[in-house]
């Protein structure tokens, strides 16, 4: 399941704070900037709406973090969950199977970040698209939820890993709030 908010600009995350575990508290204090901080809280929040949505719990788990990042819960080994967010919104993905989501804003294009980070076929589809900046944004989302659905995390290598990927993606693309959101999902 997906979820996703991005009326998130008008959050009072101070008011929310306190609905907060102390360490997720404290990892949304150190955003320097209220936008980080209303992100941080607003990700929980999801979180917490989905895990009460779709499993009925009350209150989300204690989390901890896989050695290469990936959060999970302990206790819970039978939920799996991806928490994303940018500018334009955030994203929480929950399922009983490994999952990743990745939220980005659609910016201009960057044909040397492009040349970077996609294989040769990729940048040409990009290059030739009608909107060169959202295909980027679409393959981008692409990658980075496949890493989260796998536990790898950012790798230097990012140009094949669509290429080898043996799972499912859902894209949603919100023209309207400017956001591109992917989710990579394992295939049963």
């Amino acid at each position: 399941m997906l979820y996703i908010n991005d009326h998130i600009d008008t959050l009072d995350w101070e008011a929310h704070l306190s609905e907060l575990p102390e360490a997720r508290r404290e990892k949304c204090l150190r955003f320097k900037h209220d936008a980080g901080r209303r992100q941080c809280v607003a990700v929980w929040l999801l979180l917490r709406e989905a895990l009460q949505t779709e499993f009925g719990l009350a209150d989300v788990p204690e989390v901890a973090l896989t050695t290469q990042g990936k959060p999970y819960f302990p206790d819970r080994p039978d939920i799996h969950f991806s928490l994303s967010h940018c500018t334009a919104g955030v994203a929480c993905a929950m399922d009983i199977r490994p999952i990743g989501v990745d939220i980005e804003r659609v910016r201009p294009f960057n044909d040397d970040l492009a040349a970077y980070v996609l294989n040769e076929q990729e940048l040409e589809l990009v290059r030739h698209a009608a909107d060169p900046a959202l295909s980027f944004t679409i393959l981008w989302t692409k990658k980075e939820s496949l890493l989260k659905q796998t536990g790898e995390g950012l790798r230097n290598d990012l140009k094949n890993i669509l290429v080898e990927a043996t799972c499912h993606f859902q894209t949603i693309i919100a023209p309207d709030s400017g956001y591109v959101c992917t989710t990579a999902q394992t295939i049963v």
